[in-house]
């Protein structure tokens, strides 16, 4: 589509704008209800730094460690610059989260329901992001009616595909990502085990990310008939479940609203 914005002698990369974007969003979110969870505007702002610092280190490590083979192509440079899988920045962002609420002494479960709306918001405008670069393209869909064609050179999808319609996987993601951002943010409104807004996060994004993966153009097929991706979703998915069962057994010690 439009991977960069020319301003005079200036190229911005829209990916990267809107992935600034998508952040931004997510902690005015955070700042603008952190009375909510008692907490002050530097304790969010240090969170979230630390959560940002271990999404982007996560994010980029596990796209290394599945796609090392990729890097030996000309554009390897592109590919570390646009490059992300957003499970490992998942996971990147949950150790530094836990390692941080530990350190400030903050309940965990609690206090990471009232961050964890931020996360689908914030991922969800990347995901334009990724629309307009070309990256996470769909597989081809020929004259179907949601078919999109991406002619611009300058974009992530491969030459052969140019002008070829194909499925806007990264807008699905998009708006799938809105959706749970609502949905999670109604359920933060109503009386809650502390852990129950994460757990429904980490099951909901599972799925959404399962399902979608189906549509996804770049992903080989790793074991009977899934990929890489989709054995990870599930892994998320399963234990944003085991969260759930655990809350259910659990004593109601501590509630959210």
């Amino acid at each position: 589509m439009y991977p960069f914005i020319d301003i005079y002698i200036f190229k911005i990369p829209v990916y990267g704008l809107l992935t600034a974007l998508g952040y931004g969003a997510a902690v005015w979110y955070c700042l603008k209800l952190r009375a909510k969870a008692g907490l002050t505007k530097e304790q969010v702002l240090d969170i979230v730094f630390y959560l940002i610092l271990g999404a982007a280190l996560g994010g980029k490590l596990l796209y290394i460690i599945f796609y090392w083979r990729d890097f030996a192509a000309a554009q390897w440079l592109d590919k570390i610059r646009y490059g992300f899988v957003f499970l490992g920045g998942f996971a990147g962002a949950l150790a530094a989260g836990v390692y941080m609420l530990r350190k400030m002494k903050l309940p965990l479960l609690k206090t990471a329901d009232f961050f964890i709306p931020a996360v689908p918001l914030g991922h969800a405008i990347g995901k334009i992001g990724c629309f307009m670069a070309g990256c996470c393209y769909g597989k081809e869909a020929h004259n179907h009616f949601l078919a999109v064609k991406f002619t611009n050179p300058q974009s992530l999808v491969p030459q052969h595909l140019y002008g070829v319609g194909l499925y806007p996987a990264q807008l699905i993601e998009a708006l799938a990502g809105f959706i749970l951002f609502l949905i999670l943010y109604a359920l933060s409104a109503r009386r809650h085990k502390a852990g129950a807004i994460t757990a429904a996060y980490m099951t909901g994004f599972g799925l959404l990310r399962f399902a979608a993966e189906f549509m996804r153009g770049e992903e080989e097929i790793y074991i009977l008939g899934i990929t890489q991706n989709q054995i990870a979703a599930l892994a998320v998915a399963a234990a944003g479940v085991l969260l759930f069962l655990f809350l259910r057994g659990a004593k109601p010690r501590e509630q959210s609203r």
